[in-house]
């Protein structure tokens, strides 16, 4: 007899979060977004995402999730995630974005609101810490509709986020992916021309 699993693994939360994503952005778009998930995660993206026909709107996506919220005050439940990235794979590109959830057990799918975030803000205001060869970046979003905390402009309801996707998609200029890196101590930025 196996020993029974009492808890969600990183991996499995990880699998469930990312199909979740793809869930959302295909229906919330009625199927304009097409999805591709690299063979290799070198580069920290869970996923490529484009409008449908269009390759020169894409967007790479890396996909965080927690399974609880905190108490960030006595009425405010909070999203606090903490993750660590090796400082030479910190890339900040208005192409690059970090989507934020938290899988709720219960209904077994993402709490309202979530988070799509451009890395750049994330890695400026995520509260940097470097310690050796890695830096430490820690999200602490307020889910308060009310709120008004430093995530609150990219705050997103699950079945606005295939929308909101393609307006940032949408938004872009062509040829706006950045090709140029200029090197700061241990964290690469790109840089437009």
């Amino acid at each position: 007899m196996s020993p029974r699993l009492t808890r969600i693994s990183l991996v499995q939360q990880g699998v469930i979060a990312q199909n979740e994503f793809a869930k959302l952005l295909m229906m919330g778009s009625r199927g304009l977004i097409e999805l591709a998930a690299p063979l290799t995660d070198e580069e920290r993206r869970d996923f490529e995402i484009h409008i449908h026909g269009s390759y020169s709107s894409a967007l790479a996506v890396q996909v965080k999730s927690v399974m609880e919220l905190v108490r960030l005050s006595k009425n405010v439940r909070g999203l606090h995630c903490q993750f660590r990235v090796r400082a030479a794979r910190v890339v900040n590109d208005p192409l690059f974005w970090y989507f934020f959830a938290c899988l709720d057990r219960k209904t077994m799918r993402f709490l309202d609101p979530t988070f799509l975030v451009p890395s750049h803000i994330v890695h400026q205001q995520a509260s940097p810490v470097k310690s050796g060869g890695f830096w430490t970046f820690a999200v602490q979003a307020s889910m308060e509709l009310v709120s008004a905390d430093r995530w609150a402009p990219y705050r997103v309801n699950t079945l606005d986020l295939g929308t909101k996707a393609l307006a940032i998609m949408r938004r872009q200029r062509p040829g706006e992916s950045t090709s140029s890196l200029l090197a700061l101590p241990d964290l690469v930025w790109l840089q437009r021309r």
